[in-house]
């Protein structure tokens, strides 16, 4: 990874940035949650968002959700910079308390499901009615 990338928590003005150049992440980013950002000084470089909920089963237990994570730049990808924005979540689960950290990718998404095996996530395939694979959700308990 590059030595003069920094992972911290995003701030608001940021997060709106984002927002507003990149209007289609209206609708799995929202208020609350962590924003976690890759800095290369001031440009962000890459962005995740996760949010802290009740473990949708029958369990008294809580998880942090990625809901989304990218590498806005296609020259800096697999250069280890998500690993380290999941790894700043997976420290934020720990500190919160939180059983585990959950992710949804898309079945096509090829560099994301080898993003979570490398970071030592289960992953398992979402069978529909049909029998089609759509896509993994990913797990790593804490």
């Amino acid at each position: 990874m590059y030595d003069n990338i920094v992972i911290c928590l995003g701030t608001e003005i940021e997060k709106q940035q984002l927002l507003c150049d990149y209007p289609n992440i209206k609708n799995v980013v929202r208020d609350g949650g962590y924003f976690i950002v890759a800095k290369i000084e001031e440009t962000i470089v890459g962005y995740l968002w996760a949010f802290k909920r009740k473990i949708p089963a029958p369990v008294e237990q809580s998880e942090i959700f990625i809901n989304i994570i990218e590498v806005i730049y296609t020259n800096l990808r697999c250069q280890g910079i998500a690993s380290a924005m999941v790894n700043e979540v997976i420290e934020i689960a720990k500190e919160e308390k939180a059983y585990q950290v959950r992710a949804y990718c898309d079945i096509k998404n090829i560099p994301s499901h080898r993003l979570w095996l490398k970071n030592k996530f289960s992953i398992s395939p979402a069978k529909m009615p049909d029998g089609s694979i759509v896509g993994s959700f990913v797990s790593y308990v804490l």
